[in-house]
């Protein structure tokens, strides 16, 4: 990318390292995006990537992308395959699969070591956590619960109906941590909850599907989880890794303890396993 475009140039701005990050990360698949598949992956608008055009010597974002198929020297049948697959309405499993395992080493790459053990240790030194969940990430929220309530740690979920959420939010302190999804278009009571968590310095973990999320707030923690392009399937497979990864982290903080929490949960269950069978 360094060939095509001068990344010291003072002029490029924050967005513009943007596309040139998307560019250099997805370098096979970048070209073949229109320009509104491209800012709506990244969250910058159009006329941001056609200045961004303009200032790095081409005419507009089609001429752009054809300079960067000639440095890429992608072959025209990978053009036609691209657009064989693009045309299929299914994908075999083993398609599906694979796609899944790249979203896996995507995410991978773009996890931050520090940023995650911050994050695993204000889990269990915080007071109270609490998640919201809204959609298909309720089943994320859920998964949280379930794990972190077994080892003893106090979590709570916070209601999507709306208004609700106050009800709960006004009496979450700098002394929690938030746990918040924002995967696509963020919901509205997200974004309300990111602003009061900004407002009163609470510790925050989001995890969105937004590679740039634009924040110098050192309480929010963002982690990046590959789900593809807007107009393709997204699973929850990557989410759920990235979950559990985290609640091995946590288990690895204080492992007497919550191996402690764990067996009062078996010696519970097996005491009243005459009533309430396993």
């Amino acid at each position: 990318m360094a060939e095509l475009f001068d990344t010291s140039n003072p002029q490029l701005t924050a967005s513009d390292h943007k596309i040139i990050a998307f560019f250099t990360n997805h370098p096979q698949l970048a070209p073949f995006l229109s320009i509104s598949e491209v800012t709506e992956t990244i969250g910058i608008s159009n006329a941001t990537l056609t200045r961004f055009a303009k200032k790095t010597g081409f005419a507009n974002y089609k001429e752009l992308k054809q300079a960067w198929l000639t440095q890429q020297r992608i072959s025209p049948s990978e053009k036609l395959e691209k657009r064989r697959q693009e045309a299929s309405p299914f994908e075999s499993a083993n398609a599906l699969i694979q796609r899944e395992i790249q979203h896996l080493n995507e995410t991978a790459a773009h996890l931050q070591g520090e940023s995650f053990q911050q994050a695993a240790r204000a889990i269990t030194q915080k007071k109270q956590v609490f998640v919201f969940s809204k959609g298909a990430t309720k089943a994320l929220g859920d998964l949280l619960y379930f794990r972190l309530n077994r080892f003893g740690i106090a979590i709570q979920h916070l209601y999507s109906n709306g208004s609700e959420i106050f009800e709960t939010l006004a009496h979450i302190t700098n002394q929690d941590v938030l746990i918040l999804f924002g995967f696509g278009k963020i919901p509205k009571e997200t974004r309300v909850i990111l602003a009061y968590a900004k407002e009163h310095h609470i510790t925050t973990l989001l995890f969105s599907d937004q590679l740039y999320y634009e924040s110098h707030e050192p309480t929010l923690h963002h982690f990046y989880v590959s789900r593809g392009l807007p107009d393709t399937y997204h699973s929850l497979t990557t989410a759920i890794a990235l979950i559990d990864a985290f609640i091995v982290e946590v288990s690895h903080l204080a492992p007497e303890a919550y191996q402690e929490k764990l067996q009062q949960l078996h010696t519970l269950k097996e005491q009243y396993k005459k009533e309430i069978p396993r």
